[in-house]
Formats: C-alpha cells, structure tokens, sequence
C-alpha cells in the first residue's frame, strides 16, 4: 500500500501550529492601524513627562529637544516597519526574532513585550483615575463643590481602584465580545483625545500667569524657584539630550500596529502609514504642544514647578496641561470638555495595549510555547478571549496592589522598570535579530541587505545611547537605584520566556511526540 507522504506533511504541520488560521481576520485598515500606533506610543501623556523634566535639565533646548525626540526614531520606526511589512503575522517582530535567533531568546523577547505592557497598563489606568482627579482640581478652583467633592472622592484609593477597574474591564469586554466594532469604539475614542489634545496645546499658548495667580499659586516665586534647580548635565547638547530621554518611556514603542500586523488589510501602504506614519503624526503633535506650552508660561515656570513638586506634591498639578489651561479658561463646557476629553488619552492607550497583549500572548502560544488554550480564539467573537482575560487579572491585580495594599512602594517600583525590561530585552533584541538577518541574507533579511543594515546599527546606537544614560541616571529616570535586585526584576521576564521555552519543549515531547524546536524553522499560517 502507497504511503501518502503529502498526507504525512500536512498531519505534521497540523500538529505543530495550533491552527491552520488565527481565526482573526484582515479588519483593520490604514487609518484604524494608525490610530493603534498613536495609542501605543502613548504621546498624549508625554508633555506631561517632557514639562516634569526639564527641571532635571533646565539648561537644555527645549522645542530642539522635542523635535529631536522623535526624529532620531525614524530609523527605528522604519525598521519596525519593514517587519510589519514582511511578517503579517500576529506580534510580527516576536515571529521575526524567534526565526532569525534561537526560538527560546525569541519567546524571552515576545514574554518581555506582554508581561512589561501589563504593568505599564496598571500605571495606565492608576493614572487615568488621576487625570480626572488633577481635571476636577482645576474645576473646583473655578466652580467649587461639586467639583472639589468629586476631586476629593477621586483621591481615595478605593475609588481609584473601582473606577480603574471598570474603566480597564470594559476595555477587555468589548474587545472580547464586540470585537466587531472595537476598532470603530477605539477610533471614536482616539478622535475624542486628538481633538483634546490639539485643543489643549492651543490653548496652552494663551494661558497667563495670572491664571496661575487666582489658582492660589504666586507665579513669580515659582519662576524663582527654578534657579534651585541643579542640572543632570552641565552641557546644552548633553541636556537636550537628556530632556530627550523622557520621551524614550513611550516614543519608541512603534509595534503597536506591528503587533497586529496579521489583521491588517491594505499590504505595504498600510503599514507604512500605520508604523511611520504615526510616529511623525505623533511627534509633530507632541512637538507643537510643547512650543506652544512655553511659548506663554515661560520655561522658568515649569522648572520651578518641577522643584517645588519634590517638597509639595500641590505645584505637581501646574505641570499639567489640563490643569493650566482650565484654571485659566473659567467656561464650564469647554473646561468639562477638556477634562473628559483628557480622559481620553489614557482610554485610547488602554485600547491599544490590551490590543497588543493579548497578541504576543497567542503568538507565542500559537507556536506551542505556551499551552494552546492560551492561543484559543472564540469562532463566535472572532477574538483571543484567554489572552484577553490574563491580560485582565494580571492587570487588575497590578491595579490593586498599587492602590490598596503596602506592596505599593514595591510595585511602583516595579513598574518603572517596565520601560527598560523593553527596551533591553525587547526592542534591542530585535534589533539585533536585524542585523543578524541582514548579516546572513538567508531569505530573513527585511529589504536591501545594505540599507536594512546601516538602518538597524544606527537604531542600536539610538536604543543603547538612551539606555546608557536611563542606567547611568536611574534615580532620574527610573526613580530606582540599579542594584542585583533591579537588574533581576529587568530581566525576569526575558529569564522566564527561556525557560517556558525549553519547559514547554520537554512537556510536548514528552506527551505529544512533538519538538516545538521545528515550529520555529517556519512561519507560523495565518
């Protein structure tokens, strides 16, 4: 009898990959993949970041510094691009770097991506309830109760934590159950924040030192304050550069889209627009909001306000945007406006993060490195709902240590290291992965061998110069000392997908006769 050996294939394939098919389907488009991007690199929170700052660097260029804080991520985005382009494929640059390195450093990095987002979504939504609590501040100084009663039931952390959790819950609910019209949901939240945002940085422009004044501060002596301030660096050109190193907690996260990249329609253009595209949309806008931010209050103020924030957390609330602007325009509608709409900005951060998760997570399961369930898409919601619910208590219980138990301090200092796990761990791995690519030109390389590899060094110096100084001025930056411990918080997550990995890899051969080794020699079937 004839052995069907094309048979004997497919029976092999079928066993290695979870599925034949995702279940997810090509839904987004151009503009809904861009919007995605823009969420993900969170640049509605970064004047906020950026204003703090400049008290640690006083002495450098401001609106250069903004400019450049984007600029220098072209390559990045551009590379982040080209992968999103050649592997549409759920978490893409996971599928990439688990292909072109060993599978067990690509599960580290796809593990390092989902498990720092969850704690980066946890600061998310804690600051989300403090937006509104900073908004209604600035209300009560204009209007009173019941502003001021709202503001102040706002500061309980057990109002923080319940408002969190419906807030992030439903979130997670409608991209599990309405996963139809999450992208519609997601688009009408971004417009809503891009509208504030654009808003609030106009009329940051006209706000007044008087305005400051009748909020119960003395503006001059807060600009005379910022003589106080002792900067990191003594050179301009080090300073700019350090003021850039407050955007790299967000900027250079471009996967958003990329993470997605399977259920993309509209090929190259697509990708272009949703990856490049939105970091220029995304720096232009944060560039103009900082220009027009010192262009009124000059830059003195905020310096000053950044020193007097380390003695009284009061003079944190005038490094707001929302703050100043609403003290300073006394109309209810627009001031309740801005507030809501601020809102917004961490509601559209929350979309795309909880978007991002739940694909590394059934990405990685996908390729049986995780147990199949994980990777588990409802045929009748057409979403990743197991994904998407570790995703929700892993987030939750962040939230509620943050927010009501002692372990406050030492989440929080957990969570500023969420940022550097990607950024070691992450994004320079797979940059890596890039060069190694190029190097071979196995068929793995993104393009022109040349110009993907000039492309990726330049974005290795980028990534490695920001962590260089994140690392060498980590109280700044992190707000942490670099001790064993830290570095072990770091790399926990990156240890950890290692050693899923080769766990996952004995449990399969053992019970199912199947080296997990061989899915990573493909590219997983969308």
């Amino acid at each position: 009898m004839a052995v069907d050996k094309k048979s004997d294939k497919k029976e092999v394939k079928s066993l290695l990959f979870a599925r034949e098919s995702s279940g997810l389907v090509r839904e987004i488009n151009w503009l809904t993949a861009m919007f995605i991007s823009m969420g993900f690199i969170a640049f509605y929170v970064l004047p906020i970041s950026y204003l703090t700052g400049l008290s640690v660097s006083p002495n450098g260029l401001i609106v250069l510094g903004a400019l450049l804080s984007w600029i220098v991520l072209l390559p990045h985005s551009y590379l982040w691009t080209k992968i999103s382009e050649k592997y549409q494929r759920s978490a893409a640059d996971y599928v990439f770097a688990s292909r072109v390195l060993p599978p067990a450093i690509g599960v580290g990095v796809g593990l390092v991506f989902g498990i720092s987002q969850m704690i980066f979504d946890a600061a998310i939504v804690y600051d989300d309830v403090g937006q509104l609590q900073t908004g209604f501040s600035a209300l009560a100084v204009n209007f009173g109760n019941p502003y001021a009663s709202i503001a102040s039931t706002l500061s309980n952390p057990y109002v923080i934590l319940l408002v969190g959790a419906l807030t992030f819950s439903t979130v997670i609910a409608i991209n599990i159950f309405l996963p139809k019209y999450t992208n519609h949901i997601m688009g009408g939240v971004t417009i809503i924040a891009l509208i504030t945002f654009v808003l609030a940085g106009a009329l940051m422009h006209f706000v007044a030192p008087s305005a400051i004044n009748s909020a119960g501060f003395d503006y001059s002596s807060i600009v005379s304050s910022a003589s106080k301030a002792v900067p990191l660096f003594t050179n301009p050109i080090l300073a700019t550069l350090g003021l850039m190193v407050f955007t790299a907690s967000f900027l250079p996260f471009v996967n958003g889209a990329t993470s997605v990249a399977g259920e993309v329609r509209g090929g190259s253009r697509s990708f272009k627009i949703g990856v490049f595209g939105a970091l220029v949309v995304s720096g232009l806008l944060i560039t103009y909001f900082i220009a027009s931010s010192v262009s009124s209050l000059q830059p003195a103020f905020f310096i000053g306000a950044g020193v007097l924030s380390s003695t009284s957390s009061s003079y944190s609330a005038l490094l707001n945007p929302i703050f100043d602007t609403v003290v300073a325009f006394k109309s209810l509608p627009l001031d309740l406006f801005l507030v809501i709409g601020s809102y917004f900005w961490y509601l559209a951060i929350m979309f795309a993060v909880a978007l991002f998760v739940s694909r590394y997570f059934m990405a990685i399961a996908f390729d049986k490195a995780m147990p199949t369930i994980v990777s588990y898409v409802s045929e009748r919601f057409h979403s990743p709902v197991v994904a998407h619910l570790i995703d929700e208590v892993i987030t939750i219980g962040s939230l509620v240590a943050i927010t009501v138990t002692p372990l406050s301090a030492v989440f929080f200092y957990g969570m500023d290291t969420a940022d550097a796990m990607a950024l070691l761990f992450g994004f320079i791995i797979v940059i890596i992965a890039s060069i190694v690519a190029n190097i071979r030109g196995n068929g793995m390389e993104l393009g022109n061998r040349g110009l993907m590899l000039v492309i990726s060094v330049i974005d290795l110096v980028v990534m490695s110069l920001y962590g260089y100084i994140w690392f060498g001025n980590s109280t700044v930056y992190l707000g942490i000392v670099m001790n064993p411990e830290t570095w072990t918080i770091i790399a926990s997550p990156f240890i950890a997908g290692i050693v899923i990995y080769y766990v996952m890899r004995w449990y399969r051969l053992r019970k199912e006769g199947i080296d997990i080794k061989y899915t990573f020699t493909e590219i997983p079937p969308e």
